[in-house]
């Protein structure tokens, strides 16, 4: 069959090995035209004798063309056919009336079983309108991320491939696994979507049990495959266990029959490296010497109030610095995430000590430093160093050479601190370094102010201690990378947060159970928990999710009222290290209002808690501000390329706004707005699928290949990063670094979606397993990163 290798072929760059699919995907089917159809039986190898006194030859050569010719027509005869029926039956089905969760062409058909999608239609069954609101969304995201990703089109020319070179064992591979490709992404947009495995798991055995059987259906849940997606559902973000030599061996067996007869019909091809750049002179940071005070509210957490021009603002350790609000009567006011802060200002100026109102409780605040300060001399420099314990498993070590002083965090690079006063120094351009000192005037404890992360108190400890925690923080770092691979929960880690709810539920939390920082913590927010715990209801699952880069274990929650997420670090000792807790409010979608309606929006009492995130990519601040139920509004200021969040409840409506306070669009909190991208292009658009990109970020492969190849060096490249990237990158990079030693050299990265933040979603394959990536990209800097699924 010559003629057959001049025909044109279809190829596809996919890496060399099938690409594992990330843990929190789930598998499914697709259509009639992804199964595989049994071929003629031709017997490989077989010797046929000619008849004993037969002079007449045997035309081999023609056979084998008849044989071919005949199996390709009846292999393109069926996908014909199954085209028309399928084609007919969108026809005759009508229109879906009244309002849709989604913008999609959506159809009722008695004919189907299930919901299904035929290019750009999707299909569904009479009893689709008697669903409730969150199946429905599942079922309409699942289908319409097959429209979006012209899921149809693409199986339809795998599947004119396979019935041209049906003859080659990889046309049938290459079928069923772009497929499960397909289901892959569509799965995962749909419990992004919903936001809960476990209820998306149960809407799958639901469908399943309710459809009837069609061979030729682009069926959602076929029973065939419903036991693979309920494992992939429960095992959320596993690791796929690396390939064995045997079975590498045995694939090699097997496909290179299939490439040389099919040659050259699939080329497989991994991009080359873009070349990194080279590292950059070194320059020095420029001093930092801003107007602020520091204020202790208690052994850990620090309130700052800066005074930029005729601005205030305030930071609270772990949130951002935000403008105070000044009302009439005298008193500023910071929004902070875990309830507002109020004090009076002229007292602020008077005195060294400050009262803050919290969550309706007056917090007494000791002032602790204050710049600018007086010069230093250099002579004192020696009385800085040391060592001071940061965090349970962090130290501080300052260093000397010379006249210079050096400052590195546990598992992070040097860095050279420049003096900005007495007892002050900075580094970064934007970071400060304070060392207080005790009623002996000896430096005990030292402040370190980042914009990021705020204020963060340290204190000095001895070199026996500091060894101590830098040996706990080696152990921790060695079972991190292994721990994110394996994606196994750590022992009693259920239990502990089922009790801890509980005790939160109640208002006695066991203090004993947990470390000195997250004590302090919890003390300081119990108020606030015990609302939240007691708004949601009672506890009605609990499932693990997965181990996040840090070595924190994801859980999801679900509720009475609502569910939420929540990551536990457990210490050596059994207690709770840390806690980081979101609500993710309940069923209800919310959505984006014009502006016009603003009279009409207004917030409801008693609804679920939610945690909202903005993401500001306008290219100038924004402003967002709360309406309570008489309309009133206090602005909140967001940064260019930053990101703001709060806790608030589901359908308390947000205005957004540019910085000159002209309303640009309506958030009202739920499911779909969880997580909100502000940019030029998609101000007051709809949240969903039809608003988003199809297709990555130019460059953004190039930057994730470089970022991933610079971390593994343990040197990434800051210069392209904003500052709260930087941040975070520093604060994560030994642990990024141990996890990337661990996977071992990059091999592939394949795209796999758009986040509602407008991340681009990567599976980066490497030689011992795979990860998943969230990046987003503007004008040559990373904007977001993540490693695992965050936002």
């Amino acid at each position: 069959m010559p003629f057959i290798m001049h025909w044109p072929t279809l190829t596809i760059a996919r890496p060399p090995l099938p690409v594992p699919a990330p843990g929190d995907f789930l598998p499914t089917d697709i259509s009639m035209l992804e199964m595989p159809q049994p071929s003629l039986p031709v017997a490989s190898g077989a010797t046929i004798v000619s008849p004993a006194g037969s002079g007449l030859p045997i035309d081999w050569w023609l056979i084998a063309t008849v044989i071919y010719a005949g199996v390709t027509t009846c292999l393109l005869l069926r996908l014909l056919i199954g085209l028309c029926l399928t084609w007919r039956m969108a026809r005759a089905a009508a229109p879906m009336k009244g309002a849709q969760l989604i913008a999609a062409d959506v159809r009722i058909s008695r004919d189907v079983g299930g919901p299904v999608t035929f290019g750009s239609t999707i299909l569904v069954p009479p009893q689709f309108a008697g669903w409730d609101a969150k199946k429905r969304l599942a079922v309409l995201a699942h289908e319409s991320a097959h429209v979006a990703n012209r899921d149809f089109y693409v199986l339809l020319l795998a599947a004119l491939n396979r019935a041209v070179f049906w003859f080659s064992p990889f046309s049938w591979w290459q079928l069923t696994r772009l497929a499960e490709l397909a289901e892959i992404i569509s799965d995962a947009r749909a419990v992004e979507v919903i936001d809960d495995r476990l209820s998306y798991a149960e809407i799958l055995l639901d469908v399943a049990a309710s459809m009837k059987p069609r061979p030729l259906e682009l069926a959602m849940a076929r029973a065939s495959t419903v036991r693979g997606r309920i494992e992939r559902i429960i095992a959320a973000a596993a690791m796929p266990v690396a390939v064995g030599w045997r079975k590498r061996l045995s694939i090699a067996a097997a496909i290179v029959p299939a490439v040389i007869v099919s040659a050259g019909m699939i080329a497989y091809r991994t991009p080359d490296l873009a070349p990194v750049t080279a590292d950059l002179a070194d320059v020095p940071a420029p001093h930092y010497r801003p107007f602020v005070n520091f204020y202790a509210m208690g052994p850990t957490s620090v309130f700052a109030i800066f005074r930029e021009g005729g601005e205030l603002y305030g930071q609270l350790t772990g949130q951002r610095r935000l403008p105070l609000t000044v009302g009439k009567n005298g008193t500023a006011s910071y929004a902070a995430s875990s309830g507002e802060i109020t004090f009076a200002l002229d007292a602020e100026r008077r005195s060294s000590e400050l009262t803050l109102r919290m969550n309706g409780r007056d917090i007494r605040a000791v002032r602790v430093a204050e710049l600018p300060a007086a010069a230093a001399e250099l002579a004192l420099l020696d009385q800085y160093v040391g060592w001071y314990r940061l965090a349970p498993n962090r130290v501080l070590t300052v260093r000397r050479d010379g006249d210079r002083l050096w400052l590195q965090e546990t598992g992070q690079g040097a860095t050279q601190m420049l003096v900005e006063g007495a007892d002050a120094f900075s580094f970064g351009g934007d970071h400060l370094v304070i060392f207080l000192r005790d009623e002996h005037s000896k430096v005990s404890r030292v402040l370190l102010q980042s914009a990021v992360f705020g204020a963060r108190l340290a204190t000095r400890v001895d070199a026996a201690v500091a060894q101590a925690v830098e040996a706990d923080f080696a152990r921790r770092l060695a079972k991190v990378s292994d721990r994110f691979r394996e994606q196994v929960p750590a022992a009693g880690g259920k239990e502990m947060i089922l009790r801890g709810i509980e005790d939160l539920r109640r208002g006695t939390p066991d203090y004993d159970r947990m470390s000195a920082p997250l004590a302090a913590k919890a003390h300081r927010l119990l108020d606030e928990m015990r609302t939240t715990f007691q708004a949601l209801g009672a506890v009605e699952s609990i499932f693990f999710r997965g181990v996040g880069p840090g070595g924190y274990d994801i859980y999801g929650a679900k509720f009475e009222n609502g569910s939420a997420e929540i990551r536990l670090l457990i210490e050596p000792d059994g207690k709770a290290g840390d806690v980081i807790f979101r609500a993710d409010g309940n069923d209800e979608l919310g959505g984006i209002v014009p502006c016009a309606e603003e009279a009409n929006v207004r917030g409801r009492a008693g609804t679920s808690p939610i945690r909202v995130m903005i993401f500001n990519e306008l290219g100038d601040d924004i402003q967002v501000s709360n309406l309570d139920a008489d309309g009133n509004r206090k602005a909140q200021i967001v940064r260019s390329n930053m990101t703001w969040f709060t806790t608030t409840t589901v359908n308390n409506p947000w205005m957004i706004a540019d910085k000159s306070g002209r309303c640009l669009e309506i958030l009202v909190p739920g499911r779909q707005t969880r997580f909100h991208n502000v940019e030029a292009s998609n101000v007051g658009a709809r949240p969903g699928r039809a608003a988003r990109r199809a297709v990555p970020i130019a460059n953004g492969e190039e930057m994730l290949r470089r970022y991933i190849e610079n971390l593994g060096k343990g040197q990434p490249d800051y210069e392209h990063m904003t500052s709260e990237v930087a941040d975070i990158t520093r604060q994560q990079l030994p642990f990024d670094q141990a996890i990337l030693a661990r996977l071992g050299a990059l091999r592939a990265v394949s795209f796999r979606g758009v986040t509602a933040l407008d991340s681009d979603i990567y599976i980066a394959q490497f030689a011992n397993g795979s990860a998943e990536w969230r990046i987003g990209v503007k004008n040559g800097t990373i904007t977001k990163i993540a490693l695992g699924p965050n936002f």
